[in-house]
C-alpha cells in the first residue's frame, strides 16, 4: 500500500473539513430484515469512522441482525477527489479499488489509507 505524503496546515484545513448537505457523501447500512439505510457522510473523519471491516462468515453469523456498512468504493474516490480535494488519497484509494477484489477485502485498506490521512492532517494543525 502507498505510503502519502505529508500536508501542510492549509490543506489539512481543508482535507478535514465538513462539507455543505449537498456536496455530502452517501453510503448506506445493508441489513437483511431492513434493506439498505442510507447515511450521508459531511467529512472524511465521518466516512472513516462508519468504514467497519467485516466478513461474509461474520455477517453470516448474525443471520437476520448483520449489518454492512456500505459505501461504493469509485463514488468515494471520486468524492475524496472532487469535493475533499485531496488528489493523492485519491489516488491511492483507486489503486486499492482497481484491485477489483471483494468489498470486504477492500475496507481495511481503505479505512487505513484514510486514517493516515487524518493523522497527518491532525499533525499539520497541531504544529502551528
Amino acid at each position: 500500500m502507498a505510503t502519502l505524503t505529508r500536508v501542510g496546515r492549509e490543506d489539512a484545513l481543508r482535507i478535514t473539513r465538513v462539507v455543505e448537505l449537498r456536496d455530502q457523501l452517501v453510503g448506506a447500512v445493508l441489513a437483511a430484515m431492513e434493506g439498505a439505510t442510507p447515511m450521508g457522510f459531511a467529512s472524511l473523519a465521518e466516512v472513516e469512522a462508519f468504514l467497519v471491516s467485516t466478513t461474509g462468515e461474520e455477517v453470516a453469523a448474525r443471520g437476520t441482525q448483520g449489518k454492512i456498512h456500505h459505501v461504493d468504493p469509485r463514488m468515494l474516490v471520486s468524492w475524496v477527489r472532487d469535493t475533499i480535494g485531496d488528489a493523492e488519497l485519491a489516488a491511492s484509494l483507486d489503486v486499492v479499488v482497481d484491485s477489483e477484489r471483494p468489498y470486504f477485502f477492500l475496507v481495511p485498506e481503505m479505512k487505513q489509507l484514510i486514517a493516515e490521512r487524518l493523522a497527518q492532517c491532525e499533525a499539520a494543525q497541531s504544529q502551528e
